[in-house]
């Protein structure tokens, strides 16, 4: 997700490089496109239910990391319409400020909330918990090995392991500057950083720094990753307007799709569909997995 806006840079660059690849290589079209959010970050589907979740920040401008009491959560069917556009909101007993990542543990969901965790019951989405982040500057986007929660901060740079007992023993897994998608797939961790431009595999034991995948320039600055079955990466470049597809050899790059401002994507495994939450211009977008 942004930190501070588009810079003059990134549009000069959106405009001048992607264009031509973006149009050569774009290949699949949306199956559905829904409008109505208000600054969709992140889209998370819930596997064990017919709902997908889209956190909005509602900001004002650009102020996409306020503690402004702004922001909610919607649900969505799984074809990406509308089940309840404000299903969390905000409240004076239980407030939200600009909720971004996301994730799902033991029927718990948990949201990235600037500085904290917000901790939320399924299937009700009633109000569980609020998880202090010491230190904590810009959380961002959030990931569950199956076991543990983990979220990126943005601002600081840093991956951290969460304790989700009550406790404030919080872990610091691996440090990468501007640190935003990150996602599990076969026990390994992978990350992308915004202002690197670059792909990383990531040693949570903190033995080995992030490895990168040599590929920073292909894209112009990225925010979601996902994994798929087969090993094959799809990623999304925000400034760039594209959607893209590293294979598994973590060398070929293609892009999937060319749309405005994809932020942290999802994939339901299931149904084989990538959801694309558009931050700028309040949109959903549904894909079929080639």
């Amino acid at each position: 997700m942004v930190k501070n806006g588009l810079s003059l840079v990134c549009l000069l660059l959106t405009l001048f490089s992607c264009a031509d690849l973006i149009a050569q290589e774009a290949s699949i079209e949306p199956i559905t496109v829904t409008e109505g959010f208000d600054v969709p970050e992140c889209v998370l589907p819930d596997p064990e239910s017919d709902f997908i979740y889209v956190s909005n920040i509602e900001a004002d401008g650009e102020a996409y990391w306020e503690d402004n009491g702004k922001g909610f959560i919607s649900r969505l069917h799984v074809d990406g319409t509308v089940e309840t556009l404000r299903w969390i909101d905000s409240s004076p007993d239980f407030v939200i400020n600009s909720p971004k990542g996301m994730c799902i543990l033991n029927n718990r969901l948990y949201v990235a909330d600037n500085t904290r965790i917000l901790v939320f019951a399924l299937p009700d989405g009633e109000p569980i918990d609020r998880i202090e982040v010491p230190g904590a500057e810009g959380l961002n986007d959030m990931a569950t090995d199956g076991q543990g929660v983990y979220v990126s901060d943005f601002s600081v740079g840093h991956i951290l392991r969460l304790d989700v007992t009550g406790g404030a023993s919080h872990e610091v897994v691996a440090e990468l500057e501007s640190v935003n998608g990150i996602t599990f797939h076969n026990e390994k961790m992978f990350a992308v950083s915004w202002d690197l431009h670059e792909v990383y595999e990531i040693d949570r034991s903190g033995v080995e720094p992030p490895q990168a995948f040599g590929l920073e320039s292909h894209f112009v600055s990225l925010d979601g990753i996902e994994v798929l079955d087969d090993g094959s990466f799809i990623v999304s470049d925000f400034p760039g307007n594209q959607v893209v597809r590293i294979a598994s050899d973590r060398n070929t790059v293609t892009t999937m799709a060319a749309l405005e401002s994809p932020a942290d994507i999802g994939i339901d495994r299931d149904r084989g569909l990538l959801y694309v939450p558009q931050f700028l211009v309040n949109r959903v977008a549904v894909f079929e997995l080639p």
